[in-house]
């Protein structure tokens, strides 16, 4: 059988398309980013949406939010590649760590400008004053939550008040958490001092305040490409909201966790997040 000849004219035009097809793909490439559920998902879409946009506007890559319902399945997810990058408190960022080596590229800042931030436990009842006085009450927990049951776990048995002196409710979201709050549905609760501070006029006093945390972090999976860290680290590094009125404008719509910038985490970062997963486990073991 004779060969058959083939233009050069078609050969030239099947390279074109197959290169035109490889630059398609790449540009689909899409990144996923998910927030630890400590807000319904609603309030998630809202917050977070805004962040997205600046991302898709400033590395170059696509981005696109994903909501999450629990903590595992954000967890498993992470650690399969499924997700590309999330925002992770001390207590799933240790475990993240712990089960698959995902580590922090960025972490957030708080009003103050540092890396940290605190658990508050708020009561509805004007009778409570301390710790010891929560006995025998009904106490909202997020389950997995470092400020929301971790810190109030640990800050009530570090009182003398043990898990079975109370009456655990756990509750979906911190928003939750404050809904039971304000409507009475428990007396007292822990959950992150922005949150709190938002309803210290609403009926709600605070009764006890941990120690400063590590504040929560950016951490990407192991599937995430070299470049685009590099990209969404170089986006927001540069933004300075603190000081500066322009980037101020940029994050007014962004949630208040997120809103005053980023900084590298220091070599003190990690151990200090891994340190908050050992009393996760001891609460753990408790309950």
């Amino acid at each position: 059988m004779s060969a058959v000849k083939v233009p050069a004219a078609v050969i030239q035009l099947c390279l074109v398309l197959l290169l035109l097809s490889s630059v398609s793909a790449a540009a689909s490439t899409h990144y996923t980013f998910a927030v630890i559920p400590f807000y319904t998902p609603e309030k998630i879409w809202t917050l977070y949406s805004p962040f997205i946009d600046y991302l898709n506007k400033t590395t170059g890559d696509t981005w696109e939010l994903k909501l999450y319902q629990n903590h595992e399945a954000l967890i498993n997810d992470i650690c399969s590649g499924k997700l590309s990058l999330a925002l992770l408190g001390p207590v799933p960022l240790g475990r993240v760590n712990a089960k698959c080596g995902v580590k922090p590229l960025l972490v957030a800042l708080g009003n103050d400008g540092k890396p940290s931030y605190h658990s508050v436990i708020l009561t509805n009842d004007p009778t409570v004053k301390s710790l010891s006085s929560l006995k025998n009450k009904e106490f909202g927990f997020l389950k997995g939550s470092t400020a929301a049951h971790i810190l109030p776990a640990k800050m009530l048995g570090d009182a003398g008040v043990g898990m079975p002196d109370v009456r655990p409710v756990y509750l979906e979201s911190q928003d939750r958490i404050i809904t039971a709050l304000m409507s009475g549905d428990v007396k007292a609760a822990g959950v992150k001092e922005n949150l709190a501070a938002r309803f210290s006029k609403k009926g709600l006093s605070v009764v006890a305040t941990s120690p400063p945390l590590p504040n929560f972090a950016l951490s990407a999976s192991s599937s995430l490409p070299a470049s685009v860290r590099q990209h969404l680290v170089s986006a927001l590094v540069r933004i300075k909201p603190l000081n500066n009125s322009k980037d101020a404008k940029t994050v007014k719509n962004w949630d208040d966790e997120i809103k005053h910038g980023f900084m590298r985490p220091d070599k003190e970062y990690l151990p200090s997040v891994m340190k908050i997963l050992t009393i996760f486990r001891e609460i753990q073991h408790e309950n």
